[in-house]
């Protein structure tokens, strides 16, 4: 019995997410060139700051991230809180080697990622 009321109180809180999810979204359509505007000024110049979002894709450590980009971890670390701090990424899990960072919905929603390539001239 206590099992049922779990399963139902996830399949809920479940529903839930994906209304708030939903909602998001339409919002983030709704006022799309706002804060397109806001996210490319917030990288301004910054291709260091791009390519570390760029790299938040949901697989790699913040060590992988830095070694890749050849950057100091601390370096690295100070950007991440501030994308994270901007909502654009959050942590997707925690790992032996630390938190694994993925982009936000906003990304795919307003092809935040794309952007910053054609922008700052960075390859696939």
């Amino acid at each position: 019995m206590v099992e049922d009321t779990v399963a139902q109180d996830i399949r809920e809180i479940k529903w839930h997410q994906e209304a708030i999810d939903s909602s998001m979204e339409l919002l983030i359509k709704a006022h799309g060139e706002q804060i397109e505007k806001e996210i490319m000024e917030f990288f301004g110049k910054s291709k260091r700051r791009a390519e570390i979002y760029l790299e938040c894709n949901g697989n790699s450590s913040v060590t992988a991230i830095a070694n890749k980009l050849q950057m100091k971890l601390p370096n690295v670390s100070t950007e991440l809180t501030k994308l994270k701090e901007e909502g654009l990424i959050k942590i997707k899990k925690m790992t032996d080697e630390g938190y694994i960072y993925q982009k936000s919905k906003v990304d795919k929603i307003l092809r935040i990622s794309k952007k910053l390539k054609e922008k700052f001239g960075i390859a696939e």
